[in-house]
């Protein structure tokens, strides 16, 4: 059994009470305000559901175990947590007093495969000529810089337009807590990394940047 295997499998276990929406492929965020209130969004809409976690405890126990496997912290001097599932749905958390009515976890999930540049187009989230022209600037090693408010699909479009990037070209992605899924097969994936207790251990963005340009990366 692989360690991924293992960890699956606690998160299955932890996070019952929620597993069958985060199992839903219809639903993209799961929001659990408290242990005993949980909402979902399906379709862009927000529902409430009859989920709940046996106590507070039970879902600070949740928490603790996904930061534990991704090797990251979340306690009294640290009460914030950026974590990733297995599947790769992104976890954040707060915990009291940050959080007034206690501990408040947010899982965005992702698609998996993500979506096309054609698929953005059926939709009508773009039209041709944009989908053509955001093609060529990733030809031509333009720099790109995608902006906007939370759950709008930055993530999205980026996954979309990083498929025009050749194979044969060196990706390495950096980012704070990993999300991109890039079809190339070449990709070296960076992660920040929050120091221990002791303020030991810590990679910022910075330094995980500096580092990337003595990688030999056709692309950041």
């Amino acid at each position: 059994m692989t360690r991924e295997t293992i960890f699956a499998a606690s998160v299955e276990y932890f996070l019952s009470p929620i597993l069958p929406y985060l199992r839903d492929p219809a639903v993209s965020e799961v929001m659990v305000n408290r242990f005993d209130q949980v909402y979902v969004e399906r379709g862009g809409k927000l529902y409430k559901t009859d989920a709940q976690f046996v106590s507070e405890d039970a879902l600070l126990s949740a928490i603790h175990n996904v930061a534990q496997w991704v090797g990251r912290r979340i306690d009294e001097q640290q009460p914030i947590l950026d974590a990733r599932l297995p599947n790769g749905s992104r976890v954040h958390a707060i915990l009291p007093p940050g959080c007034r009515n206690g501990t408040c976890v947010t899982i965005r999930k992702f698609k998996p495969g993500g979506l096309s540049l054609a698929e953005l187009v059926s939709y009508g989230s773009l039209n041709e000529a944009a989908s053509e022209f955001l093609q060529l600037c990733v030809r031509l090693h333009k720099n790109l810089v995608v902006s906007g408010g939370t759950g709008t699909g930055k993530t999205s479009l980026l996954n979309a337009v990083s498929a025009a990037i050749p194979e044969e070209e060196r990706i390495v992605v950096i980012e704070d807590t990993s999300e991109l899924r890039l079809i190339q097969e070449h990709c070296v994936y960076l992660e920040v990394q929050r120091p221990d207790a002791q303020a030991r251990g810590g990679l910022s963005i910075r330094q995980l940047f500096v580092a990337s340009l003595r990688m030999r990366p056709d692309r950041i």
